[in-house]
């Protein structure tokens, strides 16, 4: 029986947000910043509530970059 292609290791839910997504809400970001903030950019940049309830998800940390904001959140999916 094969697997449903949201169980897939490589499959994301249609539910979920894309990491260009989350990029985009992140847009303007002053590094280094911490999950608060950037959910504040994330909301004011327009970002949906399964951006918003993914940023939620992470740790409570500061970030550096786009980049590690998005090893983060491909973490927390």
């Amino acid at each position: 029986m094969s697997q449903h292609p949201a169980h897939s290791q490589d499959q994301r839910h249609e539910d979920e947000p894309r990491m260009e997504d989350v990029a985009r809400a992140l847009k303007g970001a002053e590094y280094p910043m911490g999950k608060e903030k950037l959910m504040a950019l994330a909301e004011r940049n327009g970002a949906d509530g399964e951006i918003l309830a993914l940023l939620r998800k992470m740790r409570d940390h500061n970030y550096d970059s786009d980049a590690a904001v998005l090893r983060e959140a491909s973490r927390a999916e």
